[in-house]
């Protein structure tokens, strides 16, 4: 069928008339086998929601969200309302996406929408106090599942993690010490490691590895060899998705669910006090380095 001179100048105007939020989902819809529900814009702002069911999908996002200024959220971590200053895109993670594979007896490899009810029922029972339905994306990235004493990280049994970082790279990251440097060969962390480090010896940072709660929201503490080896990994654990996105874990049985978490210890009025800009200032370090572009969620927008 040929197309009119009348029908084709229409054509070109509907076109040209799209707005970036539009053409931002339209090509999310192409890129992602899950379908996208566009909420509209509100104030130059807009919203949608998208399923995906392919760890790959994850990348396609990334690479969108950077182009076109828009936050990519996990499902749940926080609302359209509570996102500043840009569009926003909540990614929920469908339910194909929660194999389990066994490595060994005592560990396994594990999709991030597998749940805390069936790594219970293998035999992993560090989530016998998490809600059977919550998803391991969903466990890391909450503080409230996680024992909170400095250098207790590894009760956690998470070993090591497949991350999408904010600039759409990828790696595996887990233990790293004097003898295990594999960590600096990859560009992005080249740049990270020494930073935390050097965070990690600031005097604020120091001392709390000395208290009874840790009161950073990023776990520093995991980078100190104090009750188990450092792991990167764990550095993770309860940052509320704001770091790097997960793509897939390695998780260790553990013999007992975690013995302090944060509902049963908080730090004094007095700790308080010293740590109030220490806190504020870390975590926008450790933030500034893995995300400096707002790729994902800011602290302060979580719920």
């Amino acid at each position: 069928m040929t197309m009119n001179r009348r029908a084709f100048l229409s054509f070109g105007k509907k076109a040209v008339s799209q707005s970036p939020w539009q053409n931002f989902c339209q090509r999310v819809a192409r890129s992602v086998k899950g379908k996208i529900r566009d909420e509209g814009e509100l104030e130059g702002y807009g919203a949608a929601s998208v399923t995906i069911s392919r760890l790959a999908d994850a990348l396609h996002l990334q690479a969108l969200c950077a182009e076109y200024d828009t936050a990519m959220v996990l499902e749940g971590v926080s609302v359209r309302d509570n996102v500043i200053g840009r569009s926003c895109l909540n990614v929920r993670l469908e339910s194909s996406l929660s194999q389990v594979e066994p490595m060994g007896e005592n560990a396994c490899l594990a999709q991030p929408a597998a749940t805390a009810g069936q790594l219970l029922a293998l035999g992993y029972r560090q989530f016998e106090q998490v809600p059977a339905d919550v998803t391991l994306a969903h466990w890391l990235a909450s503080p409230q599942y996680h024992d909170v004493r400095p250098g207790y990280t590894h009760t956690s049994g998470l070993e090591r993690i497949h991350v999408m970082f904010a600039d759409g790279k990828t790696a595996v990251l887990g233990g790293f010490g004097v003898n295990d440097e594999s960590p600096l060969a990859i560009p992005t962390l080249q740049r990270i490691i020494p930073n935390l480090f050097e965070l990690l010896r600031e005097d604020d940072v120091e001392w709390s590895l000395g208290l009874a709660c840790w009161p950073f929201s990023y776990r520093l503490d995991a980078l100190k060899a104090l009750h188990a080896d450092i792991n990167l990994a764990r550095l993770f654990l309860g940052h509320q998705a704001t770091l790097v996105w997960a793509q897939e874990m390695v998780i260790r049985k553990m013999p007992e669910a975690p013995a302090v978490t944060p509902g049963m210890v908080m730090p004094s009025e007095q700790e308080r006090e010293r740590l109030v800009h220490s806190i504020t200032h870390v975590e926008g370090r450790v933030k500034g380095l893995f995300d400096p572009s707002g790729v994902f969620l800011y602290l302060d927008e979580c719920l």
